[in-house]
């Protein structure tokens, strides 16, 4: 069997004040296809591995794309998509392959990319089809998206950090895939939200018995994987946060059970697992008061495995100060100290200028009297993974300055792993009271062993430590350490559920709207605006809304009665109710282009919205909606159903037992607790008085939408769910799902450019609420995007 694979990687902070561009890639690696060959020792080493594995089991490995850039700023848009597209037509080259496992970071913005991971699986899914399994090993510091998720059977990440595991996990991950592709197993994945950012280091407590948790539960049977991805803090797109995720043999329910049960236990960590860290001024008195060395200092803040630019002179500056002696920096990118000290040649004397070049987070150059004590041209040092793994720093220059201060000074940016770095050049650690190391967390692995005291300090570098002042405004503020309880976890039993968005005053009723998703900055980027059904509140289509405001600014709003939005007296009117959401839109600061979706009874009152304010609606989708014609048939039928409903709902509410549909909801949103807490606080007898109100209005609702004009040229899609007549049904509902094709046909001719697809396997409330059928929704609603020229 033919396997397909690459390695695509970098990790973008969008903070970052430089782009990632050629340069990023070159300096570190792009091979076309023979990077086992060239650089099994260096990043080919996941190539080699995977090609040995493989071959021991009779399989052929076709190598493409081997590229690596350390994280900067965002990539640049022409070498993402180059890089990207030479690893699809690699792809198509191979013809026909049994299964494809991508090597990715998982934290890979470009220009007009948030998402380049799952804009990638998208296209690789197209090209090989639904039936190859697709295997994806993911950086620990990934942003785990629903677009990775849809497209991929299996996604797992490195459980360390430092990222001692990249190669065990990848043989995990080629298992796997090699059993899905034998149909030995069918994976199936579920993801907890954490509502968490930080970092989380694996080398000391709770994290290491954590760890060992997520391996322990990985023996149940019937899992396959557990991974923890912690999320890259500084990334400012919609999906970043830490999830966790669990794959099972063929089992959502056990997925979705053990993703929350280890969710939540990790949660209830997050006071124990914040890293102490120091200012410079602490540090520098921490580790004067160890006897003797070495202290090993982690410059956090001016990490360049985080995107930071790696010549920032504040611990340097402080050092200095302090007059502390014999102390080693590494690595200082300076290419222009390095080009100088190369020409100077060794046992120069230079007035050399350190550092503080790139910007306000670099601080102030430092000026100091140096000797060249040695240069290699080709230096490299030893991988995070260890053993024979080793990553290039390019042209290096050792400088000593005065009381035993030596300076590492490299022309390839990039963290310090190794002190091999420092004693091939010469230096020696074992005499050092203080090792200062550009690096975060990857330098513990190879570092510990030799430090008394291994210290975390933040300075005013280009990393922000403060994770609850991140400035984000693409991601929702919701998360720890921002809000100390995303989840509504620590709320007692019987706590009013809040409302997830606001309520605002229209019409002298408090009406409730939620918006999610990224703020429409791009110009003409039009809000996706959702319609419910009858009776039905903004909370049943918490899934699809959080599917699409991962691309798109999303509102769903509580007609009055329903969810949080205060009761009416009268019957629902579409005209009305237009008015209203217009003023709501225009109160959550909504004002540019909507694109209305409208379920059920929502089909014609996004109608009459449309025929209203027709400058505003650059789009519809109908989801199974509703067509006037129906209702004439409907008159009286519920009427006997809704008193039934109101007198089980009162009996739930005076402390009956629960009915069999809120276990049923359970089951739906059992990813989502949140949804369910909210939707068990709306099953109240009060909710069955707005329903009917509203179907006391449908008359006058079908009249409204059948006089409303038809939608001219503007993208209309239609799906729709088939019918199953249900014996004993009164005979009008037997008829109106005899009609309900045809109803749909009429939807689709609203438009010159209606589309009408019926979604196999859906019924009326799934095709809104379940996961396969919300992805085929967004799946839609991004080709109308697409139409109206949206990127």
């Amino acid at each position: 069997m033919k396997i397909f694979s690459c390695l695509f990687a970098t990790e973008t902070n969008t903070f970052a004040p430089a782009p990632t561009g050629w340069g990023s890639f070159h300096e570190h690696v792009i091979y076309r296809g023979d990077a086992s060959k060239r650089a099994s020792k260096g990043f080919g080493i996941y190539m080699a591995e995977m090609e040995r594995l493989l071959a021991a089991e009779g399989h052929e490995l076709v190598e493409s794309v081997t590229a690596f850039a350390q994280p900067l700023g965002r990539t640049v848009r022409e070498v993402y998509e180059s890089l990207r597209d030479d690893i699809l037509e690699d792809l198509r080259a191979a013809g026909s392959v049994g299964a494809v496992i991508l090597v990715l970071h998982g934290a890979m913005v470009a220009e007009g990319y948030d998402d380049c991971e799952g804009d990638l699986l998208e296209r690789v899914r197209a090209i090989v089809g639904p039936d190859v399994p697709i295997g994806v090993e993911l950086d620990l510091h990934c942003h785990f998206t629903e677009r990775m998720r849809r497209n991929a059977d299996t996604i797992i990440c490195f459980k360390e950090y430092p990222h001692v595991d990249a190669v065990p996990r990848m043989k995990e991950l080629i298992r796997i895939v090699l059993d899905t592709a034998s149909a030995k197993v069918r994976p199936t994945t579920a993801v907890f939200d954490c509502k968490m950012v930080g970092l989380w280091f694996t080398t000391r407590e709770p994290m290491i018995s954590f760890v060992k948790r997520m391996q322990e539960v990985e023996q149940r049977p019937g899992v396959l994987s557990v991974s923890l991805g912690h999320g890259f803090p500084w990334a400012d797109v919609p999906e970043s946060g830490c999830k966790l995720w669990v794959v099972t043999d063929n089992d959502p329910a056990l997925a979705a059970a053990v993703a929350e049960e280890l969710g939540r236990e990790f949660w209830d960590l997050r006071e124990q697992t914040v890293i102490p860290t120091m200012s410079a001024d602490q540090a520098m008195k921490a580790a004067l008061a160890v006897q003797g060395g070495p202290v090993v200092m982690a410059d956090i803040a001016d990490n360049p495995g985080g995107g930071a630019m790696s010549d920032s002179t504040f611990l340097l500056r402080a050092v200095l100060d302090r007059g502390i002696a014999d102390t080693a920096f590494g690595f200082f990118w300076d290419l222009g100290a390095v080009r100088i000290c190369a020409d100077a040649g060794v046992g120069a004397q230079v007035a050399l200028r350190v550092g503080g070049k790139c910007g306000p987070a670099s601080g102030d150059p430092v000026d100091l009297p140096v000797v060249v004590k040695a240069i290699i041209d080709d230096h490299v040092q030893i991988g995070m993974g260890g053993g024979e793994e080793r990553t290039p720093l390019g042209q290096t220059v050792w400088v000593q300055a005065a009381n035993g201060m030596d300076i590492v000074l490299v022309s390839i940016r990039g963290q310090v792993f190794s002190p091999k770095a420092f004693t091939d050049l010469g230096i020696n650690l074992a005499g050092k009271k203080l090792i200062v190391l550009k690096s975060t967390q990857h330098f513990h692995a190879q570092f510990a062993p030799i430090a008394k005291e291994v210290l975390y300090v933040t300075t005013p570098g280009a990393k922000d430590m403060n994770f609850g002042r991140l400035p984000y405004t693409a991601r929702s503020l919701d998360y720890w350490p921002r809000v100390a309880d995303p989840h509504g976890f620590d709320k007692p039993a019987n706590a009013e559920v809040t409302a997830p968005g606001q309520l605002y005053v229209i019409d002298g009723l408090r009406l409730h709207l939620h918006r999610s998703g990224p703020a429409p900055t791009r110009h003409g980027l039009p809000t996706v605006v959702i319609e419910s059904g009858a009776g039905t509140s903004a909370a049943v289509y918490s899934r699809l809304q959080k599917a699409l405001a991962t691309k798109y600014p999303v509102c769903s709003y509580d007609r009055p009665g329903l969810g949080w939005s205060e009761a009416d007296s009268q019957p629902l009117d579409a005209r009305r109710n237009a008015h209203r959401l217009h003023a709501l839109l225009a109160a959550a600061g909504v004002s540019g282009p909507i694109l209305l979706i409208g379920h059920s009874l929502g089909g014609p009152l996004a109608r009459v919205y449309a025929e209203a304010y027709p400058e505003q609606v650059v789009g519809l989708m109908m989801l199974d909606a509703s067509h006037p014609d129906q209702f004439a048939m409907m008159d009286g039928l519920m009427d006997d159903q809704l008193a039934a409903e109101r007198e089980k709902r009162a009996k739930v509410r005076d402390g009956g037992p629960p009915p069999p549909e809120l276990a049923m909801v359970e089951a739906v949103f059992a990813d989502m607790p949140e949804v369910i807490a909210q939707l068990k606080a709306q099953y109240r007898p009060e909710v069955i008085d707005a329903m009917a109100l509203e179907m006391r209005g449908k008359a006058e609702i079908a009249r409204q939408a059948a006089a409303s004009g038809d939608l001219g040229a503007r993208p209309l899609a239609v799906l729709w769910a088939p019918q199953t007549v249900v014996p004993g049904a009164p005979a009008a509902i037997a008829e109106i799902q005899r009609r309900w094709p045809d109803y749909q046909q009429a939807h689709a001719a609203l438009s010159s450019r209606g589309r009408v697809m019926m979604l196999e396997g859906a019924t009326h409330m799934g095709i809104a609420v379940l996961p396969p059928f919300v992805a085929r929704v967004v799946e839609e609603i991004d080709g109308i995007m697409a139409q109206l020229g949206t990127p």
